[in-house]
């Protein structure tokens, strides 16, 4: 009678610890997402603010974008920090890696228009600006595998 009792409180320890840790992993991607969704807004809003900025770069001086685009550099690069902490539940670990790597791009894409607009470098800047649309729509198509796979149709 004693070992059916320990063979007992054993199994219902063991189904607490399972049902502990599914809670746990539920409870990790609601935070993930909670965390995701509150880094992705103001990282939108100054990605938003580059377009423009770049859009209305004509008649500017190079002083005035290398400026702008390099205080928008540093604010994206601080948003980004908020993505980089997130910690992604493993059904969106792939493509969460790969929203990370190309918003790193597209800050380093930044910071070198900046750069180039402080040298006057005409070629560097064009081809950062190439670059930063390549990365950026990287960056675009990981963001929707990673809504995909968080909020499934």
């Amino acid at each position: 009678m004693h070992h059916r009792r320990h063979s007992m409180a054993t199994a219902a320890a063991t189904l607490c610890l399972v049902v502990l840790a599914a809670c746990g992993g539920a409870d990790a991607t609601a935070q993930f997402k909670s965390g995701y969704a509150a880094a992705r807004g103001p990282l939108n809003r100054t990605f938003n603010a580059v377009v423009k900025t770049l859009s209305a770069a004509r008649g500017k001086s190079a002083a005035q974008i290398a400026g702008t685009v390099g205080a928008l550099a540093d604010r994206f690069g601080s948003e980004v920090d908020s993505i980089r902490a997130l910690k992604p539940p493993a059904s969106v670990a792939t493509a969460f890696a790969t929203l990370r790597a190309s918003l790193d791009r597209v800050e380093g894409d930044l910071r070198r228009i900046s750069l180039a607009a402080k040298g006057k470098d005409l070629a560097g800047a064009e081809l950062a600006l190439e670059n930063l649309g390549s990365d950026s729509r990287s960056a675009s198509e990981a963001g929707a595998v990673v809504k995909q796979k968080l909020y499934p149709s």
